[in-house]
C-alpha cells in the first residue's frame, strides 16, 4: 500500500483452498455420475431386449450434501471404475446376445424350390441335387454367419445415450445385411451399418461432450445462492436430457459470471474481516461492521491512529478482486500542507507490517497501482465517516482484553 493506490488481492486461507479443491473434485463427481446414469439406462434398455443376459447396474450411492473434496475424489475413482468395468461387460454381453440373434437368421434354411405335381424325380438326380442344395446352404449358412459377426461387432461401438430410433435403425441395418441374398447385397447392407453407426458415434460425441460440459457447469453453480443457480440450472438440465449437441454459448457465460460474482463477494469477506483485525491491531480506529459494511457497500473507513482527523478509505472495485485505498481527511479537520504529507506517511510506514499482517491471515496483497506520500492531495470527506475515537475505543479494549 502507499498514500493512494489499489492492488489485486489473493485469499489462501485453508477454507479458501478446500472450497477450490471441494469444486473442482465436485465437477469431476458430477461428470462420472452423468457417465453411470447413461450407462445404466442403456443398460435397462439392453435387458429389455435381451433378458437376463445383460447384467444389472447398481444405482449409485448418494454422497453427504457437504461432502469433502477427498470423499469426492475417491467417489469418483470408484464410479469411474465401476462405470468402465461395467461397460466392457455390456458390451460383451450385448454383443453375444445380439450375435446369437443375427446367427440363428444366418442358419435359417433357404427356402425350397417346389415341384410340379406332375414331375417325377429321377433317384440319381435328385441325390445330386439334395448334395448341392446342402453344400449351398453350408456355404450360405457360413457366409451369414460371417457377416452376423462383423454386424455384431460394429453394433457394439454404438455409445450409451444413442437415440433408441438411431440404435433400431443399425440393428436393422445388421439384421437386412445377414438375411441378404447374396454377398453383394450383404455387403451394401454392412456398408449402410458402418456408415450409420459411424455418423451416431460422431454425433454422440457431441452431446456426451456437452452433456459433461453442462453437468460440470451445474456442479459450478451449487455454490451460488440458489434463487440466481436456479434458472441456469434448469436451462443446463434441459441440454442433457434433451441431448443437445452443445451448452449455448450464452448460458457458459451466464454460469462463469454467476460464479465468479459469488467467488468475488465470499473473498470479500474474507478480506475486509482480515483487514479489519489487521488495522485493529495497527491502532486504527474501526468501528465496529466495519468487514460488514466494507463487503456489501464496498467502501469503509478507519481512523488513522495519532492523526486527529485523518483516515483511511478503502474501497473494493465491484466485480473484481482489487483493493483500493487512499488517505483521506475529514471535510471539519484542522490540516493541509504539512499535516496532510504527515498523514500519509504515517500511514506508509506501516505498509509493510500491514501487508506481512494480512499475508498472515491467508490474504496476499499483489503489486499494484501505488502512489508515494506527496504526490496526490488528500480528499476531504463527509463529517461523521472517519471513526472519532470514543467510538472505536470499545472496540480496541476489547481487543486489548482478548491478548
Amino acid at each position: 500500500m502507499s498514500s493512494m493506490g489499489s492492488a489485486s488481492y489473493r485469499v489462501e486461507t485453508p477454507e479458501e483452498i478446500e472450497a477450490r479443491r471441494r469444486r473442482a473434485a465436485r465437477e469431476r463427481y458430477r461428470q462420472a455420475v452423468l457417465r453411470h446414469t447413461r450407462l445404466a439406462a442403456e443398460t435397462a434398455a439392453c435387458r429389455a431386449a435381451h433378458g437376463r443376459r445383460v447384467t444389472a447396474l447398481r444405482r449409485v450411492a448418494e454422497l453427504p450434501e457437504r461432502a469433502t473434496a477427498d470423499q469426492l475424489e475417491a467417489a469418483t475413482a470408484v464410479l469411474t471404475a465401476e462405470t468402465e468395468g461395467a461397460r466392457r461387460v455390456l458390451k460383451g454381453e450385448v454383443k453375444e446376445a445380439f450375435l446369437a440373434e443375427l446367427t440363428a437368421l444366418a442358419h435359417r434354411p433357404a427356402p425350397r424350390v417346389s415341384r410340379r405335381p406332375d414331375a417325377a424325380p429321377s433317384g440319381p438326380d435328385t441325390a445330386e441335387i439334395e448334395r448341392r442344395r446342402a453344400i449351398e446352404q453350408a456355404e450360405t449358412t457360413a457366409r451369414r454367419s460371417e457377416i452376423a459377426r462383423r454386424a455384431a461387432e460394429l453394433t457394439t461401438r454404438l455409445p450409451a445415450g444413442v437415440p433408441a430410433p438411431v440404435r433400431e435403425r443399425c440393428l436393422r441395418n445388421a439384421r437386412q445385411a445377414v438375411e441378404a441374398e447374396g454377398a453383394a447385397a450383404a455387403e451394401l447392407a454392412l456398408a449402410a451399418l458402418e456408415e450409420n453407426t459411424a455418423r451416431a458415434v460422431r454425433e454422440q460425441r457431441l452431446v456426451d461432450l456437452a452433456a459433461e460440459q453442462a453437468a460440470a457447469l451445474v456442479a459450478r453453480l451449487e455454490d451460488v445462492p440458489g434463487d440466481r443457480a436456479a434458472p441456469l440450472a434448469s436451462r443446463l438440465t434441459a441440454v442433457i436430457d434433451q441431448g443437445r449437441p452443445q451448452v449455448p454459448p450464452d448460458l457458459v457465460a451466464a454460469v462463469d459470471a454467476a460464479v465468479r460474482e459469488t467467488d468475488t463477494e465470499r473473498r470479500r469477506r474474507i478480506t475486509a474481516q482480515a483487514l479489519a483485525q489487521v488495522l485493529a491491531d495497527l491502532d486504527y480506529q474501526v468501528d465496529e461492521g466495519f468487514e460488514t459494511v466494507l463487503a456489501d457497500r464496498g467502501t469503509a473507513y478507519a481512523a488513522l491512529p495519532d492523526e486527529p482527523g485523518y483516515g483511511l478509505k478503502v474501497l473494493f472495485d465491484r466485480g473484481t478482486s482489487t483493493l483500493q485505498h487512499i488517505v483521506v481527511r475529514d471535510v471539519g479537520a484542522d490540516g493541509g500542507g504539512s499535516a496532510d504529507l504527515r498523514a500519509q506517511k504515517a500511514f506508509c510506514a506501516q505498509h509493510t507490517t500491514l501487508t506481512a499482517l494480512l499475508r498472515a491471515r491467508q490474504v496476499e496483497l499483489g503489486e499494484g497501482d501505488l502512489r508515494e506520500p506527496g504526490t496526490v492531495p488528500v480528499p476531504r470527506v463527509g463529517a461523521g465517516l472517519i471513526p472519532i475515537r470514543e467510538k472505536a475505543q470499545g472496540r480496541q479494549r476489547e481487543r486489548e482484553a482478548g491478548a
